[in-house]
């Protein structure tokens, strides 16, 4: 398995996992959890894009990285309390 292989493997397992953490929304800790494996994901797919010259996937996981550290900016508030 090629190191790009497994840099996928990481990216579409952790998309899902993150998905499942915020989509349960059981507390503001895990949807944390949730937004911090999304940031992982985003920019494990941004190497995908840079690597392998996919403008689209570098652009739209950058964007989803922004997005994503809004989700966490706005939820770690409340996970902390």
């Amino acid at each position: 398995m090629s190191s790009m292989e497994l840099v996928r493997l990481f990216a579409s397992s952790t998309t899902v996992v993150a998905a499942i953490l915020v989509a349960i929304n059981v507390s503001p800790k895990v949807t944390v959890a949730g937004f911090v494996g999304f940031i992982a994901a985003s920019i494990a797919w941004m190497a995908d894009g840079w690597f392998d010259d996919k403008a689209s996937l570098l652009i739209q996981n950058g964007i989803l990285l922004l997005v994503n550290i809004a989700g966490v900016w706005r939820w770690l508030p409340k996970a902390t309390q």
